[in-house]
């Protein structure tokens, strides 16, 4: 009998995981649309970012869950960006209001993968993009 009930809680458990698990993709809404024309994507640490690579500058605009904008004296990190199969590390430095920047060796062309590790506030943001060059 203790058998049967074990396994009735464990099927319960499951489904009641399964059916919760695609609201927690949704906990944070939609995405706010781009307000520098770059990509929104959601980082880790409940944050949104968005990214622009235009030539050579590399920026990243951080606002929390919220969509209110995160001071820039309170961001740093780095972008890793990967352009024709060749890795670039950058170091990305407070800018205006709510980003940090930073500079590619050459200006990126083509299609453009970026990997940001940013603090915001000190809270590790990390979030992953695939942008066009500008």
């Amino acid at each position: 009998m203790k058998e049967i009930s074990l396994v009735h809680f464990r099927i319960a458990a499951l489904t009641t995981t399964l059916l919760l698990a695609p609201l927690a993709a949704f906990a944070h809404g939609s995405p706010p649309a781009p307000a520098h024309g770059g990509i929104v994507s959601e980082g880790s640490g409940e944050h949104w970012v968005e990214l622009s690579i235009a030539g050579d500058q590399v920026t990243a605009w951080v606002s929390d869950e919220d969509n209110k904008p995160i001071p820039a004296a309170q961001l740093g990190g780095r972008a890793t960006v990967l352009i024709d199969g060749k890795t670039q590390a950058v170091a990305l430095s407070p800018a205006d209001a709510n980003s940090v920047t930073g500079k590619l060796a050459a200006p990126a062309m083509g299609r453009v993968t970026a990997v940001l590790a940013l603090t915001a506030g000190g809270k590790p943001v990390q979030v992953k993009f695939v942008v066009p060059a500008k």
